[in-house]
């Protein structure tokens, strides 16, 4: 057996992470403690109240560019429904568009955005009814 099967946990087959090994920055760290000092709701936790993203987020920090880890109950969760700005109508996010979600204050959902543009289509638009609309000869107009 290989040095390393033997030093290694490898019944899962995998590698070990690195990444549980790394140290949080000083300022993260509680004094003396294992907790973590979260920015949302400022106080220490211990670790298991963080997501391992935010652990590693933290870790990775340097002094230009630090990282201001949240516990699990600051962090904001992802949005699952949107309101429509034309129905009033709360929907969920598959109601929409993914370009009306990347504005979520002015989105429109399928629906309405349907019929807006069954509204403006061109097969009810005639020209005749255009006031800009000229049926003479273009040389009248020059």
């Amino acid at each position: 057996m290989s040095s390393y099967s033997n030093n290694h946990n490898t019944s899962m087959g995998r590698a070990p992470n690195p990444a549980h090994n790394r140290q949080l920055p000083n300022n993260t760290r509680a004094n003396g403690t294992n907790g973590i000092y979260c920015y949302g709701c400022q106080q220490t936790k211990p670790r298991l109240a963080f997501s391992e993203t935010q652990i590693k987020k933290a870790a990775s920090s340097t002094p230009k560019k630090t990282h201001q880890p949240m516990c699990k109950n600051c962090t904001p969760t992802q949005a699952t429904s949107l309101k429509c700005l034309r129905c009033a109508k709360t929907l969920p996010m598959e109601s929409f568009s993914k370009t009306q979600r990347k504005n979520q204050e002015m989105a429109t959902c399928m629906d309405c955005r349907k019929y807006i543009e069954d509204d403006d289509s061109e097969e009810d638009y005639e020209i005749e009814n255009d006031p800009e609309y000229y049926d003479g000869d273009i040389q009248d107009v020059l």
